[in-house]
């Protein structure tokens, strides 16, 4: 009925959209702050729910863009994938897909599930539990995430391993019903029970919700959440994570306090938080980044009042955490992309005269990003970016209530040199920003934007998504379809901006979508980019979800060299291969393509920076080279080894046997 409805709109909005006066304002609303997801405590606990009747598709389903939607598993209400988190997971090297979520009512939704794919999400095992709140004093689990971990040269499903972790609401956080974590593993296709582990709030660590989870490709997992005793960010993050350990079948999780400072001021003028968290590891698993969103008091003046991403950097698996590195979104060290994309009208009609400058606008992001990592270890991400401080509020929470497509922007940014400088393209702009979804008994739960982003399992290629309601006379995100825009690492190049959901049974229904770490490379061209959402009653998130998996989303080389990226990445001089052997006995080598003659010098060093070895510092011919590194008289070990290649300082991790 709804969507009938909708496109009964659709189509006098064609007939009548030429008619259409230009409407300019003023801005005289408050900008936005973080908002809390806080969940009245009725949904804080396991309730039977009635299941309703619910649309029902086949097995496959295909439409125009021949995109096949599956069901799979399901929830007891509309509460299970709030936040852009960790819950869709793809390993290439397994052809597997995993899906994390809470259950339905039976057994009850403080249970944690997942639905697994061995065949590329051809078809589904669902529902599988792992948590059972039983076995941790009856304390219910919410906003679960997790994901896959494939030992070296593993190609068999059996052998990898599902992680995940949750919060959970055991009170013991002091501010409400949260506190606690749980976590654990389950053999990926296997019978057995899983591992249920559980730590809780106390004197050292306030636990709420983490906002990610990570597992790399060397087996480290990691989650980090914000400490916000009082809902005061502390400047310190508790990171809990640790390395699989075959033995157990688990990972050895440890928790830490890290200190990421914000210090700055949010757009309320009040102490900066930290509305949202991610962190993503290299394909080779050797560089790490944490990035978030607040305000640290280290960028122009333009930044005063406004969010906006902040990452560190660790090469030795989360030991130590190198940073602050900042991006200036606005001022005269801004991106030229978000500088640029609002035009002069939009200008014009924001803000009395006299009209500012470009560059004295104060950009903010939203309250949701993502992170990936390349296969050159620098990192990428997308967000929100709109305008607003405590003087200029302008990030509505609907960009299009107020007359205003083009004013909220979707951006990419990325680094060549590690997080040192940032280049930037605008994506698109907008329609929707925001969208509200009610429930019985309470306020209604808003969901934004949702950005993602997704990488093939080598980082060459990139694939940017969100929800949008572009919908004619629809003023707010409550009727989304899945966009997506592929981008080519090494050729700086995007392909054109694409409606997934259009013309399918997701259409305008694609609610709370969820996009994932990795794409399927297929090959000969192609990737193939998964998709969840979940069908919902859009008025009452009570009832239950039916989790939906999209497949078949296919975007081509061809496809991501529609157009050039508008700031042209640093031209590379060099490329360094990653050590090898590693795990390493005797000796290891690098690979060291020279396009310019060049000083090299390459060492080895203890986790704790004390060298062990050093190479023979060379001035090299332009061409080709391989570095040795001799490990014959070091102890077994992690170590990291660091090549400088005249000024620029690259860094690895090998395992010494």
């Amino acid at each position: 009925m709804q969507r009938t409805l909708l496109i009964v709109v659709l189509i006098l909005a064609t007939v009548f959209a030429f008619g259409q006066k230009k409407m300019n304002y003023k801005s005289n609303l408050s900008a936005v702050s973080f908002v809390d997801q806080n969940i009245p405590e009725q949904l804080l606990q396991n309730s039977d729910q009635i299941e309703t009747p619910r649309r029902k598709l086949p097995a496959q389903s295909d439409n125009s863009k021949d995109i096949i939607i599956r069901e799979i598993g399901e929830s007891a209400n509309g509460f299970s994938v709030l936040g852009a988190r960790q819950y869709l997971w793809v390993n290439q090297e397994i052809n597997s897909v995993c899906f994390t979520h809470r259950m339905a009512s039976t057994p009850g939704s403080g249970y944690v599930g997942y639905d697994y794919s061995i065949d590329g999400g051809e078809s589904f095992t669902n529902n599988i539990q792992v948590y059972d709140p039983s076995q941790n004093e009856g304390y219910n689990a919410r906003y679960p995430q997790g994901g896959i971990y494939n030992p070296a040269g593993n190609t068999d499903p059996a052998n990898a391993v599902f992680g995940y972790f949750a919060p959970t609401l055991d009170g013991s956080s002091g501010s409400g019903s949260w506190g606690g974590y749980a976590f654990g593993t389950h053999m990926f296709t296997g019978s057995q029970a899983p591992t249920i582990y559980s730590t809780t709030s106390g004197d050292e660590y306030v636990q709420d919700v983490p906002d990610t989870y990570s597992i790399s490709s060397q087996g480290l997992a990691i989650a980090a959440d914000v400490m916000e005793p009082d809902f005061i960010y502390s400047d310190e993050m508790i990171i809990t994570k640790g390395h699989f350990n075959p033995e157990t079948g688990d990972f050895d999780m440890e928790r830490d306090l890290v200190e990421f400072p914000a210090g700055g001021e949010d757009i309320n003028g009040e102490l900066a938080r930290v509305p949202d968290v991610k962190v993503a590891f290299s394909p080779d698993g050797s560089i790490g980044y944490i990035a978030y969103l607040s305000n640290n008091g280290e960028n122009d003046d333009e930044s005063i009042g406004c969010y906006y991403p902040i990452l560190y950097k660790t090469v030795d698996d989360g030991e130590t955490w190198d940073g602050p590195y900042n991006v200036e979104l606005g001022g005269d060290d801004g991106i030229p992309a978000i500088l640029e994309f609002l035009s002069d009208d939009i200008i014009a009609a924001m803000f009395e005269a006299p009209v500012p400058d470009r560059d004295e606008i104060p950009f903010t992001t939203a309250f949701e990003l993502d992170l990936s990592v390349d296969n050159s270890g620098n990192p990428h991400l997308i967000f929100n970016v709109g305008v607003g401080n405590q003087e200029w509020s302008f990030f509505s929470s609907y960009s299009g209530s107020i007359g205003c497509q083009g004013c909220v922007a979707m951006v990419h940014l990325h680094s060549t040199d590690f997080g040192d400088t940032w280049l930037g393209d605008t994506l698109c702009t907008v329609k929707t920003f925001r969208g509200l979804f009610p429930y019985e008994g309470g306020n209604p739960i808003s969901v934004d934007n949702r950005p993602y982003v997704a990488s093939t399992f080598d980082g060459t290629k990139m694939f940017f998504s969100w929800i949008d309601t572009d919908i004619f006379g629809i003023e707010e995100n409550t009727s989304p379809d899945i966009f997506c825009i592929g981008y080519d690492v090494e050729n700086n190049t995007y392909s054109e901006k694409k409606n997934v959901t259009f013309f399918s049974p997701a259409t305008w229904e694609a609610y709370m979508a969820s996009g994932s770490n990795y794409v399927f490379d297929n090959e000969d061209g192609s990737y193939t980019i998964p998709f969840v959402y979940q069908e919902i009653s859009p008025v009452n998130l009570l009832e239950p979800a039916q989790f939906m998996y999209i497949d078949n989303f296919i975007l081509t080389d061809e496809d991501l060299s529609f157009t050039t990226g508008i700031a042209e990445p640093v031209e590379k001089t060099y490329n360094l291969s990653t050590c090898f052997p590693n795990p390493c006995i005797n000796t290891t080598k690098l690979n060291l393509h020279l396009e310019n003659p060049a000083s090299v010098n390459y060492s080895i060093t203890t986790l704790l920076g004390q060298t062990v070895w050093n190479g023979q510092q060379r001035n090299l011919a332009m061409g080709d080279h391989t570095l040795i590194m001799d490990v014959s008289d070091l102890k077994t070990g992690v170590y990291l080894y660091s090549v400088i290649i005249n000024d620029e300082v690259q860094t690895g991790k090998m395992l010494v046997k």
